[in-house]
């Protein structure tokens, strides 16, 4: 028999998979206590805990073993019927599951899982022993064939023990239990146990261990046959397998691999660069045709250039799509500290979602953790009434926030919706005047729409009173920042005793975008595809100027008008005066439409976005910056950054949006 190989370098994937598991655990306790007589939450819980109780052991964290073997048995009254699942021992659960959670962190960090949970150990041990166990016990014979290509038997065998034991009490075994944990065994061993919780219980606790081929369960005083895989055990292994580590061949079945974040970014640093050298190709092909339109050379060029764009065209996509994640991945971490902060202040919330299954980059997801994070923070604080409050509005007891993702176009919209009271925008109005964010006469043309918007001043807040966990207003200037570095915008909207939503609207991938180029005097400017609606050359009839602002009647209404040259900064007169045709590009954001008057309609190109760098710092109106294939460099504009610092707002449309359109599609 082989030695067992060295375990550290399978402590990466331990790492993801017990994240998984962590998340699991913590989301299934919630649930759990939520609705304690539903049997799918238990399992899930109880699942997750025996996995990473065997993941801990195999790896070797004997704190983080313990301390979920502990939280099994507790679990396992609770299966059995014996006890039920009440608040003081979820209670106990939340404070193991915290503490599990910890030693996660401290492993990932290079530490080790030495965190004291001895009181919470003896705790879930007192807790459960409390607890009668079923007077009738019945012994088993269990036999275990492991898979024929399992690299570390001895500890595949320890791993199975553990989940014996999480259910019986094992008195037997052939061959005898040191060999068994030693690996001085063929593929199979037998197992003498003593349990009152029946042969399912048994059988069920293997069904989730990995590279055991065959599980037989039988009272000892019957002969047991050859050992067999149950069909059904089989068919939950292919989809629930517990995934403790493992070398590569032990999980060569498997459809999916785990990607280190940083050589995917590497890779996608990569694939930048080929999008760059594409278009690059591409100029040269279409600049040679223009001189030499027959020549073979410029033929087997521009065909070159062709099979390199739809190369690269497909590696990016399948790049892009290994950075994809659904959204659940950041809705499923924010139902504990729902769950907490609605204890801490007396409110009852249930935390909903929608949407879950919508895909957006990794990066973003990240990104989004503090900001959502705030925003729940203040809907419960201050958006949310008192139990006893809402009951007295004709209310349900319970609030309801719900988290909502869904895609449009190029971008991800994510919402929070909150169904409190609501903001009162007239004291949000007032103090908007007392602090000199607004003038009397601009507060006086506020719609309430616009009110609402106030919220992301500096400082500016409804709550009565400001907490040291939110204020609404407090801070939202910073999550507006954030989301903007992100690419993206946030709009507020309120009903007084109806209740907020916040909704953001994020790039898909920080990455590469389709972009429609245009030119402004000799500077080259690229817009975003995702905000654009259209592109038209509009008569002199069409454009006139309003209270000193040009606007254009486009399909029967008014569109504000912005010189691109304007924005950019670049010299000379604006391309457009009243009473002469221009070319304008349609763009949305937030619902609110404005056109860009610019020199040239270059066309549309796949864009490289990359930072403008620290010694530019953040220029507004300004995403970043990419290169075209003539090696000159366009910067990327910012839309809806724009639209709020040029107050350009049309009337949000009625019909659904258009889906963006190149300068080829143009309105003519």
């Amino acid at each position: 028999m082989s030695e067992t190989p060295d375990l550290r370098e399978y402590l990466p994937l331990f790492l993801d998979e017990a994240e998984e598991q962590v998340a699991a655990l913590d989301e299934g306790l919630l649930r759990l206590e939520r609705e304690p007589d539903s049997p799918s939450p238990l399992e899930e819980v109880f699942r997750a805990a025996h996995s990473l109780k065997s993941a801990a052991a195999a790896m070797g964290f004997v704190n983080m073993s313990r301390l979920c073997h502990a939280a099994e048995g507790l679990l396992e009254r609770f299966r059995s019927g014996a006890a039920r699942p009440e608040p003081g021992l979820m209670t106990l659960l939340l404070r193991a599951a915290d503490a599990v959670k910890t030693m996660h962190q401290r492993i990932a960090a290079g530490g080790s899982d030495d965190v004291e949970a001895a009181d919470l150990v003896a705790g879930l041990e007192r807790a459960a022993a409390e607890v009668p166990r079923p007077s009738a016990s019945e012994t088993l014979g269990v036999k275990v064939r492991l898979r024929a290509d399992c690299e570390m038997p001895s500890v595949r065998a320890q791993v199975v023990l553990a989940a014996v034991e999480a259910v019986a009490d094992i008195v037997g075994a052939s061959p005898p239990r040191e060999e068994i944990e030693a690996g001085r065994f063929t593929r199979e061993f037998t197992l003498l146990v003593s349990t009152g919780a029946g042969e399912d219980a048994v059988r069920w606790a293997l069904e989730g261990v990995s590279e055991v081929e065959g599980v037989e369960v039988a009272p000892a005083d019957k002969p047991q046959g050859e050992v067999a895989c149950d069909d059904r055990a089989a068919g939950r292994q292919a989809v629930e397998r517990e995934r403790p580590p493992g070398p590569p061949s032990a999980r060569a079945g498997g459809q999916t691999v785990r990607v280190n974040v940083a050589r995917l970014e590497r890779l996608m640093n990569l694939v930048g660069e080929l999008v760059t050298e594409r278009n690059r190709v591409a100029r040269i092909g279409l600049a040679l045709g223009g001189e030499q339109p027959a020549g073979e050379l410029v033929r087997e060029l521009k065909e070159a250039g062709q099979h390199m764009a739809r190369v690269v065209g497909e590696l990016q996509e399948e790049v892009m799509r290994t950075r994809m994640l659904p959204v659940a991945q950041l809705f499923r971490r924010f139902p504990r500290p729902v769950r907490d902060l609605s204890a801490e202040l007396g409110k009852e919330v249930d935390l909903s979602f929608v949407g879950e299954e919508t895909e957006l980059d990794r990066s973003v997801i990240e990104e989004m953790v503090d900001p959502l994070g705030h925003l729940l923070r203040n809907a419960i604080d201050h958006g949310v009434e008192p139990p006893e409050v809402r009951e007295r509005a004709g209310k349900p007891r319970r609030a309801t926030i719900t988290l909502a993702a869904r895609q449009e176009e190029d971008q991800v919209v994510i919402e929070v919706r909150d169904d409190g009271a609501g903001m009162d925008l007239e004291k949000l109005k007032a103090l908007a005047l007392r602090r000199g964010v607004i003038s009397a006469g601009a507060a006086a043309a506020l719609s309430p729409e616009k009110t609402a918007q106030l919220v992301f001043a500096s400082g500016l807040s409804t709550a009565e009173r400001v907490t040291d966990i939110s204020g609404r207003g407090v801070g939202m200037d910073v999550v507006k920042a954030h989301v903007a570095r992100l690419r993206g915008s946030v709009h507020i909207r309120t009903a007084r005793g109806a209740g907020t939503t916040v909704t953001m609207r994020l790039p898909l991938t920080l990455a590469i975008s389709q972009a429609l180029l245009v030119r402004a005097g000799q500077t080259t400017v690229a817009i975003p595809l995702a905000y654009v609606i259209e592109t038209a050359r509009l008569g002199p009839a069409s454009v006139q100027a309003v209270h000193g602002r040009l606007a254009a009647t486009l399909r029967g209404r008014a569109l504000p008008l912005v010189g691109l040259r304007e924005v950019v900064g670049e010299p000379g007169p604006a391309p457009a005066r009243p009473g002469s045709p221009v070319d304008v590009v349609r763009v949305r954001s937030g619902g609110h439409e404005f056109g860009f008057i610019v020199d040239e309609l270059v066309g549309d190109q796949e864009v490289v976005i990359k930072p403008v760098g620290p010694a530019l710092g953040e220029v507004p109106g300004v995403l970043g910056a990419t290169i075209l294939g003539d090696g000159a460099v366009a910067l990327v504009l910012d839309v809806a950054s724009l639209l709020e610092r040029k107050g350009l707002r049309a009337a949000p449309r009625a019909v659904p949006a258009a889906r963006p359109a190149s300068c080829a599609a143009g309105a003519g």
